[in-house]
């Protein structure tokens, strides 16, 4: 979407160092400032091209809470899907239908991702640990994630289209409870 203004930029500043060029004495400062007017674009998006849009899939074993224990999580997440009045309609503190799924990454440091969806729930129950393997789809710029992650699967839990579809649908939020500054990032390379 943003590629045609920075054509634009790249052609209008190589336009203003060449008008520059012109009015310098110095003959090695007018072919630096030519050549950076030409180069500039076309280095940009070679490294745009080579380091934008990794995809890398990511399993982490997460702890899963159900329930009153997720709903504690309501009150951290800034970053939700929906809205609390979404979240909470048809929900009440005794439903199992919100689920959770948390990791620690460092000194008191949770990443999570909560979903409102009975199936899931049921899953999770199931399970004879308060653990599960969970893939994620992450993409990176610059080696850094674009986004939180794409959850694509819970333990056997979306492995076929209509758990991986109650997966995108009940996704409600996700984000990070920090204790501490430990600069540590949920998806690192």
């Amino acid at each position: 979407m943003l590629i045609p203004v920075y054509i634009i930029g790249f052609i209008l500043g190589g336009l203003v160092l060449f008008a520059v060029a012109q009015r310098v004495n110095n003959r090695r400062a007018k072919i630096w400032l030519k050549l950076i007017g030409v180069l500039a674009g076309p280095v940009f998006f070679l490294a745009m091209i080579l380091f934008s849009g990794w995809e890398r899939k990511k399993t982490y074993e997460m702890e899963w809470l159900v329930g009153k224990p997720a709903s504690q999580y309501l009150e951290y997440d800034k970053t939700a899907v929906k809205s609390d009045t979404e979240i909470l309609h048809g929900f009440d503190e005794r439903s199992e239908a919100l689920v959770v799924l948390r990791r620690n990454i460092g000194k008191r440091h949770d990443c999570y991702h909560s979903f409102v969806s009975k199936p899931l729930a049921q899953y999770l129950e199931s399970l004879p640990t308060y653990t599960v393997s969970v893939r994620y789809r992450v993409i990176y710029d610059f080696y850094q994630p674009r986004g939180p992650g794409m959850i694509e699967q819970v333990g056997d839990f979306g492995r076929d289209n209509a758990s991986a579809s109650e997966l995108i649908e009940g996704m409600v939020g996700f984000g990070e409870r920090v204790w501490s500054k430990d600069g540590v990032c949920c998806f690192s390379w």
